[in-house]
């Protein structure tokens, strides 16, 4: 039983570690495609006309993005279309963070193994790595999920906020426009 216990930590170490590997290559590889993702600057001089990101204002914009609505004042519009337009072009590499989470997942066992040596312990030590891989699998799924949901909300916002955000915005040029 120890040795089949022993094997079985090894192949799974071995499987994580070849998941590292192809993670690494596909974050390569999306590299490549699409290069490296660009932050937006830390502060927009467009928004801090309307305040803090803690303001009243810029608070209900973000709401209205993260929910996918409509504002119902054109000043409302305009920070919600000014906030879906810098979320939306952050495109995160998705292989790298799972290839952060795989390379101690492939270290774990052999360390969690080494530690316990009787055959009770390696089968607890089997079970304690199957439940995090487990858990990590699920995580990652709903991390996506989110991630996904999140960003076709912010299309949503953005495509909803689109006409009050240029009414808005002609007006305040106009304004600009005018000697006083």
């Amino acid at each position: 039983m120890d040795l089949l216990a022993q094997v079985l930590v090894i192949v799974l170490a071995l499987g994580f570690f070849a998941a590292f590997l192809v993670t690494v290559v596909l974050s390569r590889r999306w590299v490549r495609e699409h290069g490296e993702p660009e932050e937006p600057p830390l502060v927009d001089p467009e928004l801090t006309r309307f305040g803090t990101p803690f303001s009243g204002i810029r608070t209900r914009a973000a709401q209205l993005v993260r929910d996918g609505r409509a504002a119902d004042d054109p000043a409302t519009a305009y920070v919600a279309h000014r906030l879906a337009e810098r979320e939306l072009p952050l495109r995160e590499n998705p292989w790298r963070s799972r290839g952060y989470v795989l390379l101690p997942m492939a270290q774990t066992p052999m360390v969690i193994h080494q530690s316990l040596t009787t055959a009770d312990s390696a089968v607890f030590s089997l079970g304690f790595l199957t439940a995090v891989l487990g858990l990590t699998v699920v995580f990652g799924v709903l991390a996506e999920r989110h991630a996904r949901r999140r960003r076709a909300n912010a299309e949503l916002a953005l495509e909803l906020n689109r006409a009050l955000a240029a009414q808005f915005d002609r007006a305040r040029s106009r304004r600009e426009e005018v000697p006083e």
